[in-house]
């Protein structure tokens, strides 16, 4: 056996997400970290943290649009 069987039997124990499921989760927290920031009283840094968010998600989006044409 070698190498590549290896890898392949730890690459199915060990629970490592793959690409599109690691943005699906990055989206999904971004999200939840944008709507924890617009409930809250609004400030300079609040605002400044929701547009980084918000480029982000627009990033993230996109690559999962691109990908789903693969």
């Amino acid at each position: 056996m070698g190498w590549g069987g290896f890898l392949d039997k730890l690459m199915g124990v060990l629970p490592i997400q793959k690409r599109k499921e690691r943005w699906k989760n990055e989206l999904d927290n971004l999200t939840k970290e944008r709507v924890q920031l617009i409930r809250g009283t609004c400030d300079e840094k609040k605002a400044s943290r929701i547009i980084i968010i918000d480029q982000r998600i627009a990033v993230i989006n996109q690559l999962l649009k691109n990908s789903a044409s693969d």
